[in-house]
């Protein structure tokens, strides 16, 4: 892809970013991805393990083409080979994927790779463009606890979100708006959703109200006007050494 104006002010200015799978079951990711960029989705990442390559990159296809018309930004979860295929914009990666340096070796000189995080030792040590803080919410697995809301203060603590040299980080994991508060109450102002927005009948409006009670947050916090300022001067990347997980 062709590097777009303002790929990292967009990326520190974005409060929503959602994760969605090529949605075969439903046959309406076009449709879908165009209602939820109307109602403001920041970052649209497609992630699906059940997906072909081929399958992927149609999706991507779709998604950038609707991404364009808002300014919004696609990103391709998990799958450095379809991201370098794809000459993606961004990647995320998951806390044990590959080594930050070696997937951006692999990407266009502009790409931003992402790095899922799931303790405060990986926090301190994750090299990337931006984070996914969590799992928030949920059961524990394997016998796994989930790091909750404890962890987004530890990023909130570790990455002030108004300080325009941190590293923007998103809370992650079962988050809804049922319990968005609590976790903007914990210091979030950004968050990465899924399911509260891909199972729900009327994804625009769930988006919708997401991207308002976020905005709302940047508004009431006086430190985030100025940050906002700093974030248009940012150009377009920023590189860090690699920091293996």
């Amino acid at each position: 892809m062709t590097a777009l104006m303002g790929l990292t002010s967009r990326l520190k200015t974005a409060k929503l970013h959602l994760i969605t799978d090529v949605r075969a079951s439903q046959g309406d990711f076009r449709d879908f991805v165009v209602e939820v960029m109307r109602g403001g989705v920041d970052m649209l990442q497609v992630r699906d393990a059940d997906a072909t390559p081929e399958q992927l990159k149609h999706a991507l296809e779709i998604a950038q083409s609707a991404a364009l018309q808002v300014n919004a930004t696609v990103v391709v979860g998990h799958d450095l080979a379809v991201a370098k295929d794809f000459e993606a914009d961004v990647l995320h990666l998951g806390a044990a994927d590959e080594p930050i340096l070696e997937a951006r070796s692999a990407l266009p000189e502009h790409s931003l790779v992402g790095r899922s995080v799931h303790s405060a030792s990986q926090l301190a040590s994750a090299q990337a463009d931006y984070l996914f803080v969590g799992p928030v919410f949920g059961a524990s697995r394997d016998g796994i606890d989930f790091p909750g809301l404890d962890l987004v203060r530890e990023a909130a603590r570790q990455e002030v979100v108004s300080d325009r040299d941190a590293t923007p980080w998103f809370a992650v994991g079962g988050i809804t708006l049922a319990n968005l508060e609590q976790v903007i109450g914990a210091g979030a102002v950004r968050v990465a959703v899924s399911g509260a927005v891909t199972g729900s009948d009327d994804p625009q409006a769930i988006v919708a109200q997401f991207k308002q009670v976020l905005q709302q947050t940047w508004d009431d916090r006086p430190e985030m006007e100025s940050y906002t300022i700093g974030a248009f001067g940012s150009g377009t990347a920023h590189f860090k050494n690699d920091g293996a997980l």
